[in-house]
């Protein structure tokens, strides 16, 4: 079972300027928040392309959100067992300056 969550924290100001350019994206205490769509039974790579496919064309508001204090996480969790990060899966991380935090259950 695997899930990932993209998460623009401490957002500030810039929190409805983000959610609004990011398809299915919500706020939650200050915190954007956007869902992968795919189910359970991708894998965790699958799912960080799914993220970065709908997120990379906003690039810039999430890059002056960071200029102006906010972070990017994305909190993900997977089975026990291997986990593979191909490049195409850490593009995101990379070019956003992300945190990656993967529990595994």
């Amino acid at each position: 079972m695997t899930r990932a969550i993209l998460k623009v924290i401490a957002a500030g100001e810039h929190a409805r300027i983000v959610c609004d350019k990011l398809p299915g994206s919500k706020i939650e205490n200050g915190t954007v928040i956007m869902s992968s769509a795919l189910g359970s039974d991708e894998s965790l790579n699958a799912h960080l392309v799914w993220l970065w496919g709908m997120v990379k064309n906003e690039r810039r508001v999430l890059k002056s959100a960071v200029e102006a204090g906010a972070r990017i996480v994305c909190e993900c969790s997977a089975s026990k067992g291997e986990i593979r990060l191909l490049p195409n899966g850490a593009e995101m991380l990379h070019l956003l300056g992300a945190e990656l935090v993967i529990s595994s259950k």
